[in-house]
């Protein structure tokens, strides 16, 4: 049959004698019975909704479908072959993915198209865990173009992202991102100290002698980053103890409120505070507080937390929980356990009580990184065994996996006395792309997005990540770029070229 398609040009015709699978698939003849026109230039939306089509010899025009497709659909291809989603949308970005069910390790392109412009095409061929979780292929179907310079609003909400291959649009995922968020974390240290020394801390403080302040500067300068790090992930301590710093409420009282659900620390709970310091962090509107305790037995509790005094942590801990009842906007209380033989019998029990009495959020059980440090006695006698470990885990397997976090050690592989020290892995990445001072921009290996940031009190800001090193041992930490906050005019632009 032949038809004729009106367009603004000029009538087309084409013969309805072309192969469709979705026909064939609904009973429609032997399938051989649909029609394709490719119009020889760019229609405006507008024009196309004006484009109709007869049979040569009828008055009518065909009516639509139901559910008529306005994507361009190149001709043989069945466009349920193809999947994906747009995951985030915003002035800076988009993201999300796409792949081919008939090959499951295409690559497939996609294209960026703003209206009827083009802006660029990207391959999906970044690795997603989340995919891969969830049964996505082999997890390799990402992608992600980051907009330079970024997009204004109207043309955020312009844009459309389509598979090539097939000339559909991708759906909006059902909770599109509208947010730029491409830290993963700011592991960030306001001091360079701790008022304790435990004898399984993976710093070695034998050298330092004094303790050193972030100044307002490098704080302010750091706060050019928090609007782009993902909720409860700028940190005011990752290795140190934050309470040391005398300007600590007025940093959190620095950061707008709209971005203090962004931040957390760890603290011991060891320094006497007032109740003014406990009614402030109340009030704060912080994502988490992060509070490190083994055992509520004052012996273990000091042989673990070496240098503080249980009575002084008991009465902060008391002076907490009261605020965290009444302040306007507390933080969720997330409790950090080191495991050790000492404190092993008594963690199920511990964990309720922070459950049930103590305001837990979450409760995560860690092994400890085996650093040179940590003097041979204790490992000896306080580590568990693979069996131990085992016997933790059957323990509190009955909690949420998500409120109460067991960190095994790697491939799940105790302490063995009687095996020998792993010996330091021979490579160290540790600063090999620094970067010089005043740049802002470098070529060096791709590092993974999104990005893991940490920085020191003095502003040294360091993009790392980790590679998996196998048979037990744990991860080996990578420097992929280093340098200082203060070189840094774009910390963004800085990104960007990684």
């Amino acid at each position: 049959m032949q038809i004729q398609v009106a367009t603004p040009d000029g009538v087309l015709v084409a013969t309805a004698d072309r192969h469709s699978p979705i026909l064939q698939k609904i009973g429609v003849g032997d399938g051989v019975h649909a029609f394709h026109v490719t119009f020889p230039r760019l229609l405006t939306d507008a024009e196309t909704a004006n484009v109709s089509a007869r049979g040569a010899n009828a008055i009518e025009t065909l009516e639509h479908a139901p559910e008529m497709s306005t994507s361009y659909v190149p001709c043989g291809v069945d466009p349920t072959r193809f999947q994906g989603y747009l995951d985030a949308r915003s002035t800076h970005h988009v993201a999300g993915w796409a792949r081919n069910l008939d090959e499951p390790t295409d690559r497939l392109t996609v294209e960026i198209c703003l209206g009827d412009q083009v802006l660029t095409q990207v391959i999906a061929d970044q690795f997603s865990k989340t995919l891969l979780e969830v049964g996505v292929g082999d997890g390799i179907h990402a992608f992600t173009h980051v907009f330079t310079p970024p997009l204004t609003e109207i043309e955020r909400d312009r844009l459309d992202i389509r598979i090539v291959a097939s000339a559909q649009s991708l759906q909006h995922a059902p909770e599109l991102c509208t947010s730029y968020e491409p830290i993963a974390h700011l592991a960030m240290d306001i001091v360079n100290n701790c008022n304790l020394r435990c004898p399984f801390c993976v710093v070695d403080y034998s050298g330092t002698k004094s303790t050193r302040f972030m100044s307002d500067e490098v704080f302010q300068s750091a706060l050019r980053l928090i609007p782009y790090v993902t909720d409860g992930n700028f940190w005011l301590s990752c290795l140190h103890e934050a309470t040391l710093h005398p300007k600590l409420l007025d940093f959190i009282a620095a950061v707008p409120r709209e971005y203090r659900r962004k931040i957390y620390y760890t603290t011991n709970l060891a320094k006497r505070m007032p109740d003014a310091y406990f009614q402030a962090i109340c009030d704060a509107g912080l994502h988490h507080l992060n509070i490190s305790l083994e055992s509520l037995d004052p012996a273990i509790y000091e042989a673990m937390r070496a240098g503080a005094r249980f009575p002084i942590f008991q009465e902060n801990w008391t002076r907490l929980l009261a605020h965290h009842a009444t302040g306007s906007a507390p933080p969720r209380l997330r409790y950090n356990i080191m495991c050790y033989r000492s404190n092993l019998q008594a963690i199920p029990a511990l964990v309720q009580t922070l459950l049930c009495d103590k305001s837990a959020w979450q409760v995560e059980l860690r092994h400890t990184y085996d650093v040179a440090h940590i003097p041979p006695e204790f490992r000896a006698t306080e580590f568990l065994t693979t069996q131990e470990w085992r016997w933790l885990a059957d323990q509190l397997a009955h909690h949420d996996p998500e409120q109460v976090v067991l960190l095994l050690p790697p491939g799940g592989i105790g302490h063995d006395p009687h095996a020998p020290l792993l010996a330091p892995d021979p490579e160290n990445d540790d600063g090999k792309f620094a970067m010089s001072p005043g740049a802002d921009n470098a070529a060096w290996n791709q590092a993974p997005r999104p990005y893991n940031l940490a920085m020191d009190w003095s502003g040294v800001l360091r993009v790392y990540g980790w590679k998996p090193l196998g048979e037990g041992r744990p991860d080996r930490f990578i420097t992929y770029a280093k340098t200082n906050i203060a070189f840094l005019p774009n910390p963004l632009a800085f990104l960007s070229t990684l």
